[in-house]
């Protein structure tokens, strides 16, 4: 594989150049918003737990990374944009089956491991399906969001569970979910607008996605004391 094989899947992008993709690549500011805004509320709740420490940096690297892919449009800065993602999904899904299950520690590691495991070859076989980086073309008829659909029926359990329980973490998940949800159609269908809007809508999908995710980590946050050996 040549890790420095350009990619584009994305309206804006037109060139190789670094800021082709300017709407792209800023609206990434959305990802690290949602981090600050996590990180001042858990410093004001005097919340200093790993777990949520570590959800917290990983919303961080998702807009690291996803800047870094939508600048370089490379094969290995794809991977600086999926792989957060995938660890923040499989350890936020874990931290948050502990908050509402009371899991055990070793649950929660081996958790961990199988959704990490579990995503990475999940994107592994999507990128295997995929066309040649170089062809400038959406990577399937739904523009790769397919990928994504574990994270959605993760969130839509999590919502029917924590709803069905009545508790208090269910309507920050249930506003998550909807907003993910909606953030999910503009991701997929930014090739099929680009005659009509050449800048695409991807980046309305990395706004609604910081905004969900910083629903999350609030969800978390106010809710961790519930899970003090995390």
């Amino acid at each position: 594989m040549d890790w420095h094989a350009h990619v584009d899947i994305y309206c804006e992008r037109v060139d190789p150049s670094f800021w082709a993709e300017p709407l792209n690549a800023v609206s990434n500011a959305a990802f690290i918003l949602a981090a600050l805004w996590g990180a001042y509320s858990a410093a004001k709740r005097q919340i200093w737990f790993p777990s949520v420490w570590l959800c917290i940096l990983l919303a961080f690297l998702i807009g690291t990374g996803s800047f870094l892919f939508h600048t370089h449009a490379t094969v290995w800065a794809s991977l600086t944009d999926v792989l957060p993602i995938w660890a923040f999904v499989a350890t936020y899904a874990v931290v948050t089956i502990a908050l509402i299950g009371k899991a055990t520690p070793r649950s929660i590691a081996i958790g961990i491991v199988v959704l990490v495991i579990a995503g990475t070859l999940l994107y592994l076989f999507a990128k295997a399906g995929a066309p040649e980086p170089e062809v400038p073309h959406a990577p399937s008829r739904f523009n790769g969001s397919e990928q994504y659909l574990p994270a959605v029926i993760a969130m839509i359990i999590f919502t029917s569970i924590a709803l069905w329980k009545k508790h208090p973490i269910r309507y920050w998940f249930l506003s998550a979910t909807v907003v993910f949800m909606v953030s999910l159609t503009f991701r997929t269908f930014d090739m099929a607008v680009c005659e009509a809007m050449p800048r695409g809508i991807h980046f309305i999908w990395h706004i609604l996605n910081g905004l969900m995710i910083g629903l999350l980590l609030q969800a978390l946050i106010l809710n961790v004391k519930r899970t003090p050996s995390l």
